[in-house]
């Protein structure tokens, strides 16, 4: 549920250790406009999320992507993360996720150079629940509460319908994806292949389609292994969601986040 962890962050209920997304464009809902039609769904693709506390502390933004069966994954703009899963029932909204954010500085897991690592470990076990409404196809908006009344925000979902609406084969998104300078390069295979030194993992997705884009919007499911982590919790199969988007340079910018159920991890690279 979104609330303020270190400024961000959503907690509710985990995941299981696997998503499945369907690799179909258009996010499963009837009429061909994002900003209107039946309004019985949420439309796939990318969301900003406005998220504001009901006890006045303030409120901020999120960057929200969207799987065409309901899966979605939250970035609190480099700080926290969640995960989760939405379910539609003419035009209502329940569902539930998990955080994931850095540690604060005198937590008894604080590590100074956490960031530099890559991962996110401080995950929150409490538990809430999703209630909202459909607006349009391309709006929403939700309130989260958990069950120790620590957690109560509403949430508002606006599609971004230009980044969103184009689909990419995984011919084109093909290729290495630098992350900062030389910091980690992703390689992406023509057959959905994943490879990479990420930080003190190896990240290895070996079958095919471990990235699976969809046909029609610019979202993608993705799983892949880490291992030999120096910290054994970082290993383990991971799965989350993400987006390709061209950059302002005539690139390709690609961008996910994803978790193993104990820790998270999100990528941000260009080719």
């Amino acid at each position: 549920m979104p609330k303020r962890i270190s400024g961000s962050g959503l907690a509710v209920t985990v995941l299981g250790a696997s998503l499945v997304l369907s690799a179909c464009g258009g996010g499963g809902g009837g009429g061909s406009d994002s900003s209107g039609g039946d309004a019985t769904t949420l439309k796939a693709g990318l969301y900003d999320a406005k998220i504001t506390r009901v006890n006045g502390s303030g409120s901020q933004t999120a960057r929200t992507y969207l799987s065409p069966t309901g899966e979605l994954a939250i970035d609190f703009r480099g700080e926290g993360l969640s995960f989760g899963m939405l379910e539609f029932d003419r035009p209502n909204i329940t569902g539930a996720s998990i955080d994931y954010r850095q540690f604060d500085e005198g937590h008894e897991g604080f590590q100074p150079d956490a960031r530099a690592k890559g991962f996110l470990e401080d995950k929150d076990l409490r538990e809430g629940a999703i209630r909202g409404t459909i607006n349009s196809q391309g709006s929403a908006t939700f309130s989260t509460v958990d069950a120790a009344g620590e957690v109560n925000t509403d949430v508002t979902l606006k599609r971004e319908n230009f980044v969103s609406d184009f689909g990419i084969s995984l011919t084109e998104a093909s290729g290495n994806y630098e992350q900062g300078v030389s910091e980690v390069v992703l390689t992406v295979g023509a057959d959905g292949s994943l490879t990479a030194q990420y930080f003190d993992c190896q990240l290895l997705g070996t079958q095919a389609r471990s990235l699976s884009p969809a046909s029609s919007v610019n979202v993608f499911n993705i799983t892949y292994t880490m291992s030999g982590c120096d910290n054994d919790i970082r290993n383990g199969d991971y799965s989350g969601l993400g987006f390709f988007a061209p950059t302002s340079g005539g690139g390709q910018g690609m961008k996910f986040a994803a978790h193993n159920g104990k820790v998270a991890m999100r990528f941000i690279g260009n080719r």
